[in-house]
């Protein structure tokens, strides 16, 4: 066999290589393995006596620099040297063979277009790039003849040499060490990883994200699955340290160093359910980890359904409409005797075509919602109220069910359209942050309601005597000479994100112009924010719906002599309409139905009372959760944990018939403009 005819072999055997990963192994002293190996007289003096037909340079530094290249495809490793040969290289390939599949993996291969171009042979620019000599050739001198003996003075010789070619290079621009280390520090973790979690870690923490029981883990729903499908592979091969080097170059290769990661190590470790639960939504959100659902084992599932059976609980919830109610609960009667002779308003027609401005209702006489409820109300024929878009949150949904589960004695509950009890207020967000919300003039910011804006925006206010409060000035606790400070600071926050500046003393607050800010600090994109202005008693509602890219002023405040305030507004988008569940803003709409929630009809007395204004033909348009948990009877208390993952996956969906329109806690200070017909038409306002 010629050597000519064992490069072309080498060759070929490293195109098939190339289908699969390339790594090198942990071998030295191949050069001298290959030349020792060669049988008696199968590698002759040539030239002198320190010199064999096999002694070259050029492949001396291709056995020593390639030799050690290694493919791996599953279990098996595949070398340069597992190919058929004949004499006279049999024995000295089979003894490299031997040498490299006998050693561990210690690196990735990294070809660079670097290192190649610092190559002493001819450049390459193109794939397949060249790796060693591929042939030279020699002419040697009449000394040379004369010395050797072997060969002829003048004529050229061409001698093979080994040499292979490579179709894929790093092209990141980093160097070799850099490239190879980062894929060595991604196989140091991995191994730990799939070494210390255990499958049922990796499937109990799926279940935990899956339930709510981790704030914002959503995103790590992907990065777990793969983990643990890694996990399923890993645990069925026999050579587990070539699978981790194969897989070392996947995304997921340092999963133990992440969050995700770092809670399966955890309770890997042993660590308590609930405290590791605690301390991952502490890591995710600092502000509020006490929010997330609490954890749920298969035993406590199971008791609560046992604990259903015997109660005959079936959980069945749907849409309430209005034939569900008992008239007793309405507090307003139609007389219009084609529809149920309760709680149900005709006559007029809406005002779909009219657009409005809530500042022409400045001026229009206001009652309490106490007096409007007991005293004109029942004298009403015909009720509309005029939608803002600042009531997104209060759009509320009636539910009810087979079962009376709840604190009160009757089968309805409700939520509203954030999925809360409750309106979620900036201002209620802000209280929750730390923030004082009832100072004489106070600016709060909110943003990054829908997780699409983790951005840092922040509030400023410029005061009248130049000095501007912001995260760097007259950050909590100190207050500038006008008694405004910002109380609340949140930087590029996960869920949503509030601000706050506030003023507390009449006392100290200057005369002059106060100008109201909100500036990205990041430049980051984001979908806006919204914000109020309250002074007086009175709230102002922004919403800037659009992307904030520098510096935004919302209003400028200007106090007056003998505590007179007034407000110019740079920011209208509040005037702009929109569709909530198929309600349009900015105009009036028909009522149906007004009511107290479910806790306060008849005798019950539980809990906050909720006004309701159902209106013609709202519905929602997203899943609800079909009841909350704070709603529950004590029968219930000890399967807490269970019904809160249960709400949470079974929620209602869009139905075409709903008792859905605004809901108002009584406990949040809010206001409502209606039309009213009965004995005359008007405009009120009601303060709830």
């Amino acid at each position: 066999m010629t050597f000519t005819e064992l490069s072309k072999k080498i060759v070929a055997q490293f195109n098939l290589m190339q289908q699969y990963p390339l790594f090198r192994v942990g071998v030295s002293n191949l050069w001298d393995t290959y030349i020792s190996s060669f049988e008696e007289g199968d590698d002759p003096v040539f030239r002198d006596p320190n010199s064999t037909s096999h002694t070259c340079n050029r492949d001396r530094h291709f056995i020593s620099t390639y030799g050690d290249i290694v493919a791996v495809n599953g279990d098996e490793i595949i070398t340069l040297w597992d190919i058929e040969v004949e004499k006279p290289y049999a024995s000295p390939i089979n003894a490299l063979r031997d040498a490299v599949k006998n050693s561990p993996i210690i690196d990735k291969l990294v070809i660079t277009k670097d290192y190649l171009n610092k190559l002493p042979y001819e450049k390459v620019t193109k794939a397949p790039y060249k790796l060693g000599y591929d042939r030279t050739l020699k002419r040697y001198t009449p000394e040379e003849a004369a010395k050797y003996g072997v060969v002829n003075a003048e004529d050229i010789y061409e001698f093979s040499h080994f040499h292979v070619f490579i179709n894929d290079i790093d092209t990141s621009g980093k160097s070799i060490e850099s490239v190879v280390g980062s894929y060595r520090s991604n196989y140091d973790v991995l191994k730990r990883g799939l070494s210390e979690i255990p499958k049922d870690t990796l499937e109990l923490v799926l279940d935990l994200i899956t339930q709510g029981s981790l704030l914002n883990a959503e995103s790590y729903l992907k990065s777990v699955r793969d983990f643990l499908d890694m996990k399923l592979k890993y645990d069925k091969v026999i050579n587990k340290d070539y699978f981790v080097w194969t897989a070392a170059g996947n995304y997921n290769a340092k999963f133990r160093n992440t969050l995700a990661g770092l809670l399966c190590v955890e309770l890997a470790e042993g660590k308590e359910l609930n405290d590791a639960c605690r301390d991952w939504n502490k890591r995710a959100d600092p502000a509020n980890y006490m929010k997330a659902s609490a954890p749920i084992t298969a035993s406590m599932i199971k008791a609560a359904e046992e604990k259903a059976a015997e109660l005959g609980y079936t959980f069945n919830r749907r849409f309430a409409t209005i034939d569900d109610i008992d008239v007793n609960e309405i507090i307003h009667q139609n007389d219009d005797s084609s529809v149920k002779q309760a709680g149900l308003f005709a006559g007029v027609k809406p005002s779909a075509s009219t657009r409005h401005k809530r500042s022409q209702f400045d001026g229009i006489s206001e009652v309490s919602i106490e007096k409007f409820m007991a005293e004109i109300l029942p004298k009403s024929n015909s009720i509309e109220v005029f939608v803002e878009n600042r009531f997104e949150d209060n759009f509320v949904s009636l539910i009810t069910g087979d079962d009376n589960m709840f604190k009160w004695n009757n089968r309805f509950s409700w939520t509203y359209r954030n999925n809360l009890t409750g309106k979620s207020e900036i201002a209620q967000n802000v209280a929750k942050a730390g923030g004082k919300i009832d100072g004489i003039l106070r600016f709060s910011i909110q943003w990054n309601e829908n997780g699409n804006s983790i951005c840092d925006l922040d509030a400023h206010c410029v005061q009248p005597n130049g000095r501007e409060i912001y995260y760097a000035n007259f950050k909590r606790p100190n207050k500038s000479t006008l008694g405004g400070q910002l109380d609340v600071d949140m930087i590029r926050p996960t869920t949503v994100g509030v601000e706050n500046i506030t003023f507390d003393s009449w006392d100290k607050l200057a005369v002059g112009k106060y100008v109201f800010k909100v500036v990205n600090f990041d430049s980051r994109d984001n979908d806006g924010c919204r914000a109020e202005i309250a002074f007086n008693g009175e709230v102002y509602s922004y919403n800037y719906n659009r992307n904030l890219k520098n510096t935004v002023e919302f209003a400028t405040v200007t106090v007056k002599p003998n505590r007179v305030i007034e407000i110019e507004h740079h920011v209208e988008s509040t005037e702009s309409n929109k569709e909530i569940w198929g309600i349009e803003t900015n105009q009036f709409h028909k009522v149906n139905l007004v009511c107290l929630s479910p806790n306060y009809w008849g005798d019950n007395n539980v809990g906050n009372k909720h006004y309701f204004f159902f209106l013609k033909d709202a519905k929602s348009d997203i899943p609800l959760r079909p009841f909350h948990n704070e709603y529950l009877n004590n029968t219930l208390r000890d399967h807490r944990k269970v019904l809160e993952v249960f709400a949470h996956t079974k929620k209602l969906h869009p139905a075409d018939k709903q008792l859905a329109g605004l809901g108002f806690n009584a406990t949040v200070r809010d206001e409502l403009i209606v039309k009213i017909k009965g004995t005359h038409e008007r405009v009120l306002k009601i303060k709830l």
